[in-house]
């Protein structure tokens, strides 16, 4: 048994812990660690979905806040690659990672046929570097995603270590130093592309702190026609069929060539599949990117499901129970009932229908074979109390009243990069592009604000040339109509307005 393991930090990958433990333990050999914590030297020392996970907690302290749930959810890349899986897919990938083996999990989890690749090496962010938050240097979950992403906190790209995240022999757990982690300098970003960025970093982190239920790729296709003829993309006399060239044509102009290239997505041919019957899994990055794209946030998706499926499913066939004699039946039996009993434990807090909606088939053969056992093992109904779910718009339109003041403030006291006053404008500085574009007869008082504020095409220009005058005027220098001109980005035949904002005041030509 290990007297002392060092408790993972927020955000930190398990194999990053294990690594510290490597380094307090003064294990000369990695085998020596992995003989520590899992109790045999085979173990392959995996960053993303490692295994084995019951043998470590099993080797330490009895008293220990650390669980297998804990550890998987919280400190692996687990709860990313299974959010969009069905239950039983999920399921077998959180079975894998218990046992000790996972030589299918990569591909249970679809990251060896996704045409977005894994990255090789280590990611990690400079200023979290230098910082070294806990007096400690660790791997952070989220920079492992794939792709080229920002960090979160700090708003600058990630860099690459020397690290690679399978190490060639296969046991080593490396921690982050300043010799495998060496960077030039530090790199920001545009800010219409860490809009992007942060948008996507948003969902993920919602995805990762209150993960969604799983669901069938039949409900996974409803949901996104649903969404998608709401927006208007039907198409033909029915609106049955999905307009895929417009929806081509405005998701790539929502989102920036250049941003989907830094996530490795260099193809649109997913977004086709997407809108259509789903048959097989997508990549996280897809459905995340979809969601965004049609205003939908991760804690909305449950809500939604929940309106699609309530009706999907049929009501078993009130018939007695079968017997059954044939062993094979037998034991198909014992084996579904182990499933259903795993779902139990993985959703204590879910109803025998939610359970039964993530994995319909287990529950209609127990129920046509084993019904009695099913009845008994299986949670009670609880009492329910209405819950009201009606939006109350008038206190979100203050709300977003006080969010849209803020950011008309802080566009107008910009010195650089100045933007338009615009609704589009005020989403992007609030993250409530979507609200204000759908839903703002609904916010009479934001509505009215936005009314006041928003500047014509004639009134921007001439902000921009009273800025630039102002400027001038600081630093002392002549003021000059072709400086105004060039500083301010204004064509030269708006020259009269120039002239008359000018007025009296002495100027060069």
């Amino acid at each position: 048994m290990i007297i002392q393991f060092p408790t993972p930090y927020k955000d930190e990958l398990l194999y990053s812990a294990i690594a510290r433990y490597h380094l307090r333990s003064g294990n000369q050999s990695y085998l020596h660690t992995l003989e520590d914590l899992f109790g045999k030297r085979t173990t392959t020392a995996t960053p993303i979905l490692p295994c084995g996970i019951k043998k470590l907690i099993n080797e330490l302290p009895k008293h220990t806040t650390l669980t297998e749930k804990m550890l998987i959810e919280q400190h692996t890349l687990y709860p990313f690659y299974t959010a969009f899986l069905p239950a039983e897919k999920a399921l077998s990938i959180y079975n894998q990672m218990i046992g000790d083996d996972g030589k299918t999990l990569y591909t249970t989890a679809g990251i060896m046929s996704s045409a977005i690749s894994q990255n090789k090496f280590f990611h990690f962010c400079p200023l979290c570097f230098e910082e070294a938050e806990h007096g400690e240097r660790y791997w952070h979950r989220l920079h492992q995603l794939p792709g080229q992403l920002i960090c979160k906190k700090h708003h600058v790209l990630l860099e690459k270590s020397t690290v690679r995240l399978i190490q060639p022999d296969r046991c080593s757990f490396v921690s982050p130093t300043a010799e495998n982690c060496k960077y030039n300098k530090i790199r920001y970003v545009t800010e219409p592309l860490k809009r992007q960025y942060m948008r996507l970093l948003q969902l993920i982190d919602e995805l990762l702190s209150n993960p969604i239920n799983h669901y069938s790729f039949g409900e996974w296709t409803k949901f996104y026609h649903l969404l998608l003829f709401q927006k208007g993309y039907g198409k033909g006399k029915s609106k049955l069929l999905i307009d895929q060239l417009q929806l081509k044509e405005d998701f790539l102009h929502f989102y920036s060539e250049e941003f989907l290239n830094s996530l490795g997505i260099t193809s649109t041919a997913w977004l086709r599949l997407l809108a259509q019957k789903h048959r097989k899994s997508f990549h996280p990055y897809h459905h995340l990117l979809m969601c965004e794209f049609l205003g939908v946030k991760v804690a909305d998706i449950p809500t939604i499901m929940n309106s699609i499926s309530s009706v999907s499913i049929k009501k078993p066939v009130a018939t007695p129970a079968i017997k059954p004699t044939n062993s094979k039946i037998l034991e198909r039996i014992e084996d579904r009932r182990q499933v259903w009993l795993q779902l139990q434990e993985l959703y204590p807090n879910h109803s025998k229908t939610e359970l039964r909606k993530m994995h319909p088939a287990v529950y209609t053969y127990l129920y046509r074979y084993d019904r009695n056992w099913l009845e008994t093992n299986s949670p009670k109904p609880a009492s329910r109390k209405a819950i009201n779910k009606r939006v109350d718009w008038e206190q979100r339109d203050e709300e977003l009243l006080k969010k849209v003041k803020k950011a008309t403030a802080d566009l107008l006291a910009r010195t650089e990069n100045l933007r338009r006053i615009t609704i589009k404008a005020l989403g992007d500085e609030t993250d409530e592009l979507a609200l204000l574009e759908q839903q703002l007869h609904k916010l009479p008082k934001t509505k009215n604000y936005i009314d006041k504020v928003s500047e014509t095409e004639t009134q921007y220009r001439n902000r921009r040339m009273q800025g630039t005058i102002e400027k001038m005027q600081t630093k002392g220098q002549q003021i000059s109509v072709r400086r105004i001109i060039r500083e301010a980005g204004i064509k030269e035949k708006y020259l009269e307005d120039i002239l008359e904002l000018l007025g009296d005041r002495e100027i060069l030509r």
